[in-house]
């Protein structure tokens, strides 16, 4: 494992502690995508080193997002705004697709040492992917390789 990537993997409960759009908002105000991936994180936050790089990478496009939403709402009247919560919104879509999977392996093999709170966590995400009858994400036990061309 590369050093860039461990030190990610170290700062990744942190910087999802730490995230305003991810702890602060309540779980009635969220998109579904946005509830999935909290789940998601909830259960990485439990081993972050099974946190692949695609959904580390995604986590990063979404903090940065964060950052830009942050700074244009402290501009009045910003015609930007609107655009940057869309590319959020997808952003989150793009999280689910890489860190449910990862998420969803940690509960399929829980190990022997696992908690009730493990347990509990991977019965929240099991919960939340099935409130649109939708398993996305689930369906893939490694991450998807390339990329898609639109």
């Amino acid at each position: 494992m590369n050093i860039k990537l461990s030190l990610r993997l170290a700062a990744l409960p942190a910087a999802l502690l730490l995230s305003p759009a991810l702890s602060c908002t309540t779980a009635h105000g969220q998109s579904l995508a946005t509830q999935k991936v909290q789940r998601a994180m909830d259960v990485l936050r439990l081993k972050p080193d099974l946190a692949s790089k695609a959904c580390l990478d995604k986590l990063d496009d979404m903090h940065k997002m964060e950052k830009v939403i942050e700074d244009a709402s402290d501009q009045a009247h910003n015609p930007n705004l609107s655009l940057a919560h869309d590319v959020m919104e997808s952003d989150y879509e793009d999280a689910t697709e890489s860190c449910v999977p990862d998420a969803a392996k940690l509960c399929a093999n829980p190990g022997p040492l696992a908690s009730a709170n493990q347990k509990k966590l991977c019965d929240a995400l099991d919960a939340i992917m099935t409130v649109d009858g939708s398993d996305e994400g689930e369906e893939m036990a490694t991450p998807p390789q390339g990329t898609a061309s639109d």
